[in-house]
């Protein structure tokens, strides 16, 4: 039994916009003519991606920072009174 063949996303869209460039590609190994725009999407994709990390990081430290401030208020409150 051979490996495992995932399925991605833009193979099951390229077979339901035209099954014929799907059968070309993944059947008969033609590869794609529109590499340049298959790269410029790749490279969107990968920065789309590091902005999620970051907002993701931001999204914690805020709340890390929130979490501080109100122990913070905490600590002089029970101090005043």
């Amino acid at each position: 039994m051979g490996a495992k063949r995932y399925i991605r996303a833009s193979e099951l869209a390229r077979w339901a916009y035209c099954r014929r460039a799907w059968w070309l590609q993944y059947v008969q190994g033609h590869p794609p003519m529109n590499r340049e725009a298959l790269d410029k999407g790749h490279r969107a994709h990968e920065a789309l991606g590091r902005q999620v990390r970051h907002a993701a990081l931001y999204r914690f430290l805020a709340l890390l920072l929130v979490g501080v401030a109100v122990l913070i208020i905490a600590l002089l409150l029970l101090l005043v009174f």
